[in-house]
């Protein structure tokens, strides 16, 4: 094993043990009490913490620099982690080279779709998309049931709405829902854009009066599989960044 290894196996073990230490330096018996462990127990692991350059020992023991920094990225290596796990089997549904990043999946609600609820996830998304102020995303599909909604919050919420979508969607939208687009658009608070690069799943950024979420709708052959909504600055950012890439590329259709 690599030293690399070797630190990762220690903060595993004695993850529990250091966290207390980011808010201050604890006594050893304070560290076994709260462990539930033996004193020589605490003492075996701090030597070993020590000798990483992990924690450092006076009167009591407290967390170093490097030991700060490589607990937070234990910390964050975890969370993605556990994210991965829920929504597993969502992310399977999407090809190995999809444009995901940890930062949606970190601190994220996932609802998928069952046998038994297969609105689940439209019916979560439109929650969100009831209370947007504003509403920017990207389109590989058309929801039908979502076009009217849209029209609602663009018509008569008065909420701006920039949309870049997919070609194939596109044409659908205009084709099938002539009427609700035009009348959008008669607005001037709908901007409509063609993709020309594109993302396996929808994007969408939703501004709401005390927050911004993000949602990311995956589709199967079924229709829509699943919907990951985060409302952390990580996954704001992240999915602004992505937005941005595909709507400098779009070609503008309106607005």
């Amino acid at each position: 094993m690599t030293e690399a290894d070797n630190a990762v196996a220690l903060l595993a073990q004695r993850a529990e043990l250091l966290r207390p230490l980011r808010d201050g330096p604890r006594a050893k018996q304070d560290l076994a009490a709260a462990q539930s462990v033996s004193r020589s127990t605490v003492d075996r692991a701090v030597r070993t913490l020590e000798a990483h350059g992990f924690v450092a020992r006076d009167d009591a023991v407290s967390l170093t620099l490097r030991g700060r920094l490589a607990l937070d990225a234990y910390d964050d290596f975890v969370d993605l982690l556990d994210a991965l796990d829920t929504a597993g089997d969502l992310l399977d549904v999407l090809p190995a080279d999809a444009t995901i990043d940890g930062a949606l999946l970190r601190g994220a609600d996932v609802v998928q779709s069952n046998p038994v609820a297969p609105q689940r996830p439209y019916v979560a998304y439109q929650s969100v998309v009831e209370e947007a102020t504003a509403i920017r995303g990207f389109a590989p599909a058309v929801l039908d049931e979502n076009v009217s909604q849209f029209r609602d919050r663009i018509v008569d919420g008065a909420a701006p709405v920039d949309l870049t979508v997919a070609p194939a969607a596109l044409d659908e939208l205009v084709s099938s829902h002539a009427d609700a687009v035009e009348e959008a658009l008669g607005t001037g608070r709908l901007t409509l854009r063609e993709a020309t690069t594109v993302l396996d799943y929808g994007l969408v950024l939703a501004e709401q009066p005390e927050r911004t979420v993000v949602c990311a709708l995956v589709f199967d052959d079924h229709g829509l599989a699943g919907v990951v909504e985060n409302d952390e600055r990580h996954a704001i950012e992240w999915a602004h960044s992505i937005y941005e890439r595909i709507r400098e590329d779009a070609e503008l259709l309106h607005g």
